[in-house]
C-alpha cells in the first residue's frame, strides 16, 4: 500500500527527467565521460561523485584536489545538477548509477531504492565506524543504514541577544518560560516573536517539529490514521496542540499572514523581534543582511526540560549503488570524505553539526542545539513516512486554521489529509 504512491511517485520522476533533464554523461558541465576515460587518465581509475548541493561545489573540489593527492591512481569528477534528485532516481533505474553519491535517507524515493536492493547496505560497515550512534539510528531504513551521514540539519528559536540583555531575560528552559518572557516584551513594547505564515511550507516546519517533539507515539499514531484505523480527533492531544500553535501567534507581529520567509529574516536581522522559529539555514544569510547583530538559537522548550529534544535531518549523506564498476575507489572515497578532517573542513561554511563523532563543527550560534545533538536527545522528522504531498497540504490546512481559529474544523481537515492514505 505504501509502495504504491511511492512506486507512482518514482515512474513520474523518471517521465519527467526523460523529457526535461539530461543525464549527467550529457548536458553537466561536470559530467564524468564514462567511468575509466583512459585517453586522458591513463590507468588510472576514473570515478563520479553525483553530489546534490550546489552550494558546496567549490569546497567539494577543494578536497577532491587533496583526494587526488593522496590517491594518485583515481581521478574523481563531481558532478552537481539541476533537479539532482530526479536525476538520479533516473539514472539508478535504467543501471546508470553513479559510482559515489548524496542523498537524503529521510527522501521517500530514496528510501524505495535503497529497499529495492538498488543502493549498498552499509549496516554493520566499516564506513560507519565513526558515525554519531544515535545519528546511525536516525538514518536507517527498514532497519539498515543505507548511506553515511557527514552534515545534520535541524530547527530552533533565534533570539537577539541584545534584547534579552537589555531586558535582563534569559533563553527559556520550558514552555512555559517562553510564554512568561514573551508577556514581558509584549508589555515593553517589543514584538516578542516573528513567523513568516504567507508561506505554508514555513508552517510545516513548525508543525512537524513540534508534532515530533511533543506529542507521544505520534508516528504509530499517524501511521495508523493512515492505514484507515484510525482518526486525528481520536488522539486528546492533537487539540491542545492546536491550540498553542495560535497561542503563540499571539505574540507575534500584526501581519504574520502577510509576511514570508525573506521579510521574517530581513526584519529579524534588523532588530524588528526578539525572536524568531527557523532551521539554522538562515545563519548564514541574517549574518549576510546584519554583520553586527548578535544573536544564537536556542531548542524549542517542552514542557519538562527532561523531554527536550530537537529533530534532526541528515543533510548530506554519502552512498553506493549496488554493483558500481568502481566500488573499492568509491569506499576510498567515502572514506576520506567521512574522516574527521575532511568534515570539518566541509562543514566549515555552512557550520552545520556534524554526523560524525569527534568534528568540531557549527556555529558558536547554535551550541546549544549541537549538545543536544551530541547527547543523542534527537528524533527524526516525522514527514519521512508520508506520502508526496502530504506535507504541503497540511502546512495549507494549518495556514487555515490561523485566518479561521477554528480549531475543529482544523482537525478534520487534517482527518481528511491522512485518514486512509496509504489505501488510495
Amino acid at each position: 500500500m505504501r509502495k504504491s504512491w511511492i512506486r507512482s511517485g518514482v515512474v513520474a520522476l523518471i517521465g519527467l527527467t526523460l523529457v526535461s533533464t539530461a543525464c549527467s554523461n550529457g548536458n553537466s558541465e561536470n559530467a564524468s565521460t564514462g567511468p575509466n576515460d583512459t585517453a586522458e587518465s591513463g590507468n588510472k581509475v576514473k570515478i563520479e561523485y553525483f553530489q546534490m548541493k550546489p552550494e558546496v561545489v567549490d569546497v567539494v573540489d577543494e578536497l577532491i584536489a587533496k583526494f587526488e593527492a593522496e590517491n594518485p591512481g583515481i581521478i574523481v569528477e563531481q558532478n552537481n545538477v539541476p533537479n539532482p534528485e530526479n536525476v538520479w532516481s533516473m539514472r539508478v533505474s535504467t543501471n546508470d548509477a553513479p559510482d559515489v553519491f548524496t542523498h537524503y535517507p529521510h527522501n521517500a524515493v530514496f528510501q524505495k531504492m535503497a529497499q529495492e536492493g538498488r543502493v549498498v547496505d552499509l549496516t554493520n560497515d566499516p564506513l560507519m565506524a565513526n558515525v554519531q550512534p544515535a545519528i546511525a539510528d536516525l538514518s536507517k531504513i527498514g532497519g539498515k543504514n543505507y548511506m553515511v551521514p557527514i552534515g545534520l540539519a535541524t530547527l530552533g528559536v533565534y533570539y537577539n541577544q541584545e534584547i534579552f540583555e537589555k531586558h535582563h531575560l534569559q533563553p527559556p528552559k520550558t514552555y512555559a518560560e517562553l510564554i512568561e518572557i514573551s508577556e514581558k516584551l509584549l508589555a515593553a513594547g517589543v514584538t516578542p516573536m516573528y513567523f513568516h505564515d504567507k508561506d505554508f511550507n514555513g508552517i510545516r516546519q513548525e508543525v512537524v517539529y513540534k508534532m515530533g517533539q511533543t506529542m507521544p507515539n505520534i508516528e504509530q499514531f499517524l501511521d495508523d490514521v493512515m492505514n484507515g484505523k484510525a482518526h486525528i480527533t481520536d488522539n486528546p492531544d492533537f487539540k491542545p496542540f492546536a491550540q498553542k500553535l495560535l497561542d503563540l501567534r499571539k505574540y507575534g507581529q500584526q501581519d504574520n499572514m502577510g509576511t514570508g520567509y525573506d521579510d521574517a529574516l530581513r526584519d529579524f536581522a534588523n532588530g524588528k523581534a526578539a525572536m524568531w522559529f527557523t532551521g539554522i539555514w538562515a545563519i548564514k544569510e541574517i549574518k549576510a543582511s546584519n554583520p553586527d547583530l548578535k544573536f544564537a538559537m536556542f531548542p524549542l522548550p517542552t514542557e519538562d526540560p527532561a523531554d527536550l529534544k530537537t529533530q534532526v535531518s541528515v543533510d548530506t549523506a554519502i552512498g553506493l549503488p549496488v554493483g558500481g564498476k568502481n566500488e573499492a575507489e568509491a569506499r576510498k572515497f567515502i572514506e576520506f570524505m567521512s574522516s574527521k578532517e575532511s568534515v570539518e573542513a566541509y562543514l566549515k561554511t555552512a557550520g552545520y553539526p556534524s554526523g560524525i563523532k569527534g568534528v568540531e563543527s557549527g556555529r558558536p550560534e547554535i551550541a546549544s542545539l549541537t549538545d543536544l545533538i551530541a547527547s543523542g536527545k534527537v528524533y527524526p522528522t516525522i514527514e519521512r513516512l508520508w506520502p508526496p504531498g502530504i506535507n504541503a497540504e497540511v502546512g495549507k490546512a494549518t495556514q487555515e486554521l490561523f485566518l479561521t481559529k477554528d480549531i475543529d474544523q482544523y482537525l478534520n481537515k487534517l482527518d481528511t489529509i491522512f485518514y486512509n492514505k496509504f489505501n488510495q
